[in-house]
């Protein structure tokens, strides 16, 4: 029963009744001096389930009053830890965002270090791929505002990444070296032959791409590297793009092929340079 209800009841009407003929029992008790020791046993005795009852009262009203104020303190308690767990979970945020800033500005230093000539953009982030392209194209958060230029190369320490096939204002879309849609002028470095590295879907499947048009006498090995050849002013010269993991004859008999194991890994790649300026760009090699 709550207090306030009590204090309406009838119990407590009758308690006050109680109370009022033992303070009438004192004040007789005063009046009459040491001969009241009957009536004060008597006072005693039928006070003491009232005096039990009020020490109940005050317990439960002390317990009532801990829980409440103990609550609050919890209830405090539990809001700054709170927000110190939202503070911790900020930085957490914060430094994972320093890191892959950090990570990406190594990245373009790594490529600065083997080419001085390059005019490259700020980090570009790779935002999202885009939807059933099997070939692993993305969407970067840099446009034409920021400088980016249609079939600029893209590119990380790793090597060539792919070509900027679509410009918006903020945003670009990258097709990468998988893709059947991009030919790229490549040369194997050990030994010098020349092919066009031209994805395709079985071989994007396999998270490989494919140089076609090697000669048939070609000297191509397992575990070469090939290079993009640079004669056509589209790329430069010497971007890695994968190593030879097979070789074989095209279809028609007249020319040899080998699939390449890309040098990037598109599945870690969360960072990605456009290089929009290099030495020869736009300048074939027949021209020269």
């Amino acid at each position: 029963m709550k207090l306030g209800d009590f204090f309406r009841s009838t119990r407590f009407r009758v308690l006050l009744c109680i109370i009022a003929v033992l303070v009438g029992m004192m004040l007789y008790s005063l009046k009459q001096g040491g001969q009241t020791d009957f009536i004060r046993n008597a006072a005693q005795t039928v006070s003491a389930p009232v005096r039990k009852f009020s020490a109940s009262i005050s317990n439960r009203v002390n317990t009532v009053l801990d829980t409440y104020f103990e609550s609050k303190a919890y209830r405090e308690e539990n809001d700054y830890l709170r927000a110190q767990i939202a503070e911790q979970n900020a930085r957490l945020v914060g430094m994972d965002d320093t890191q892959r800033e950090l990570k990406a500005l190594r990245d373009q230093l790594a490529i600065k270090e083997k080419s001085n000539g390059f005019v490259m953009s700020e980090p570009c982030v790779n935002l999202m791929p885009l939807t059933n392209d099997l070939s692993g194209g993305f969407i970067i958060d840099q446009g034409e505002k920021d400088g980016i230029l249609l079939n600029s190369p893209v590119i990380c320490s790793q090597g060539l990444i792919g070509v900027v096939t679509e410009v918006g204002e903020n945003f670009s879309t990258v097709t990468t070296i998988l893709s059947s849609d991009l030919s790229v002028g490549a040369v194997v470095l050990e030994t010098g032959d020349s092919g066009i590295v031209e994805g395709t879907l079985k071989c994007a499947a396999d998270n490989k791409t494919k140089m076609i048009y090697l000669d048939e006498d070609n000297t191509v090995h397992a575990g070469d590297l090939v290079i993009t050849a640079g004669t056509t002013g589209l790329f430069p010269y010497g971007l890695a793009i994968g190593n030879v993991t097979e070789t074989g004859m095209a279809e028609t008999g007249l020319t040899a092929y080998a699939e390449l194991k890309p040098s990037v890994d598109f599945d870690t790649l969360k960072s990605v340079t456009v290089l929009l300026d290099f030495e020869g760009k736009g300048v074939s090699f027949n021209e020269n």
